[in-house]
């Protein structure tokens, strides 16, 4: 394991959502999922936990205001069930 830099081990300790409430960047929701991602925006330490969780090739979750499905970012996420056959008039 690499050392970190005092400041970096300070921010990973500091009250920053994903510490306080770390349900809500696994969640089923993709309302939920695009709230997780939002809070992340404000967030110190938000480039290096994306290229750690990328690197680690993390199978699910946000990380770093970046969903990651199988180790990949991914835009958005799909609702359970199947998708219509027909597109939905707007």
């Amino acid at each position: 394991m690499t050392q970190m830099a005092a400041p970096v081990m300070d921010l990973i300790e500091a009250e920053i959502p994903c510490r306080t409430e770390p349900d809500l960047w696994f969640a089923e929701s993709p309302e939920d999922v695009e709230f997780a991602k939002a809070l992340c925006g404000g967030c110190p330490i938000q480039k290096a936990c994306l290229a750690r969780a990328l690197e680690r090739e993390e199978p699910w979750g946000v990380w770093g205001g970046e969903l990651i499905l199988r180790g990949v970012v991914v835009p958005r996420k799909r609702p359970r069930g199947r998708p219509r056959k027909a597109p939905v008039a707007a």
